[in-house]
């Protein structure tokens, strides 16, 4: 299984780079199926469509068939690319493909995959290239995975047609020990286990979508993620790694965080928290003696905001300055010498913590967002750089 990313498939020229590399592997006698995004910047462009017709209010519905159409560009190119190439191949959408999904419009959870069209291609000799991001609903309606949702289009396709492995290319080389554009000195890293990379995903890494990461860890599934330009072996994601020592891998940041303190009637909180699922804003909840603070994406703050509204007797306070800043690696909230190194850290650099948090893989602080990318490169140094001197018992 292979899938190309949307910088990928930015231009005609890349288009038939990515689908020489798919051919190379078809014609190594390997069943090959390729999962695509939209071209470049289509799903944005597409997005600042909508914004411009309909600047208050996009209906969700219209939008996901709206967006569908950009893998589906993508798809029908991809194959006119392999095909020119002497490589047999034949486009499926989403739905084509099999992958049935429910939930809210934009951030639908897939429920079955059946390939059986996918099957019958490679059993027919042709590479099939597959709509990412997109699947139909029981009532036949078409509805997207959410931003990176090909990725686990990808996942979820090489599990249900059982798959050895699924390669995602990309426009990085692989997955670093923290943002290089932050800290110079990060380093790629050949290997991460499933569920170190699906924490650095929900503390803010950008390499891959947190669901497909989730997926390929149930389902078994190893992945490497690599760059459409280069022939570098990229970074595999793969079983767990059974060590028992604490040793942090990474460093993420997520900028996009603002938080929201809910006060008032804990029945109205509780209403609060079912209305933000089933929209789809997805939330981490603080419960204090005060009330409760969602940590949202930003992006999504205009939509929290109006289901609050809907609300009576809550009153509702935004922070939009905070970020959240992890050090990442098995068994990391499990050692108090992790949560005392990075207070100390951040001391050091004179920034506040307004909030600690800590879990099996990572122990994260809230803070002021203009300290972030300084806070990033000192706790990068501090676990990572100086290697041999940090020590977990």
């Amino acid at each position: 299984m292979l899938k190309f990313g949307g910088s990928s498939l930015a231009t005609p020229e890349l288009i038939r780079s990515a689908a020489l590399r798919a051919a190379s592997f078809a014609g190594q006698g390997r069943k090959t199926a390729v999962v695509v995004s939209a071209m470049g910047k289509a799903t944005d462009e597409l997005l600042g469509l909508a914004k411009t017709i309909a600047p208050l209010k996009t209906d969700r519905r219209e939008l996901d068939r709206l967006l569908a159409t950009g893998e589906q560009q993508s798809a029908a190119l991809f194959t006119i690319a392999l095909t020119a190439e002497g490589c047999s191949a034949r486009s499926f959408s989403g739905v084509e493909a099999g992958f049935l999904a429910e939930g809210a419009w934009g951030e639908g959870r897939i429920i079955s995959v059946d390939p059986v069209r996918i099957e019958s291609a490679a059993d027919s000799g042709h590479v099939a290239v597959i709509t990412g991001f997109q699947a139909r609903t029981r009532e036949g309606e078409t509805i997207t995975l959410g931003r990176g949702g090909s990725d686990l289009t990808a996942i979820s396709l090489a599990a249900a047609l059982g798959a050895d492995e699924c390669r995602i290319f990309t426009d990085v080389d692989g997955i670093y020990s923290a943002d290089p554009r932050i800290v110079p000195g990060a380093f790629k890293l050949d290997r991460i286990g499933w569920d170190e990379c699906l924490e650095m995903a929900f503390c803010g890494a950008r390499v891959m979508q947190a669901r497909s990461v989730e997926m390929a860890g149930k389902m078994n599934i190893r992945m490497c993620v690599a760059s459409s330009f280069q022939e570098s072996e990229g970074t595999w994601i793969m079983e767990r790694i059974v060590d028992e020592a604490a040793v942090i891998r990474s460093v993420a940041s997520d900028d996009n965080l603002v938080v929201l303190t809910v006060e008032g009637e804990m029945e109205n909180q509780r209403t609060l928290m079912e209305a933000f699922s089933s929209e789809g804003v997805h939330t981490t909840v603080m419960v204090g003696c005060s009330g409760m603070a969602f940590h949202i994406e930003g992006t999504r703050l205009p939509e929290a905001l109006k289901i609050c509204a809907r609300l009576e007797g809550c009153s509702v306070s935004v922070n939009e300055g905070l970020s959240r800043v992890s050090v990442i690696g098995p068994g990391a909230g499990n050692h108090p010498e992790v949560c005392r190194t990075m207070l100390n850290t951040m001391e050091k650099i004179g920034a506040a913590v307004h909030m600690l948090m800590s879990s099996a893989f990572s122990v994260t602080c809230v803070l002021d967002r203009e300290r972030s990318e300084e806070a990033v490169r000192a706790l990068h140094e501090e676990f990572i750089e100086k290697k041999g001197v940090f020590q977990c018992a």
